[in-house]
């Protein structure tokens, strides 16, 4: 019973660590083609705003 606990836990911990390790791995390479990519194209103006920007404030006095 000990021992099943034991390789579920170590198996859930291998999972873990090797998903960390393919994003820190994939990722840098993903983002680079996509800035190569996005310098080709023309920058398109956004206008960015806060997530609360629709979120009205009322200042009671």
């Amino acid at each position: 019973m000990l021992t099943t606990v034991v390789l579920v836990l170590a198996g859930i911990t291998a999972w873990c660590v090797a998903s960390l390790a393919l994003a820190l791995i994939v990722g840098p390479m993903v983002r680079r083609a996509d800035r190569t990519r996005a310098a080709d194209r023309a920058p398109i103006a956004v206008e960015r705003r806060p997530l609360t920007g629709a979120i009205p404030i009322v200042a009671a006095h």
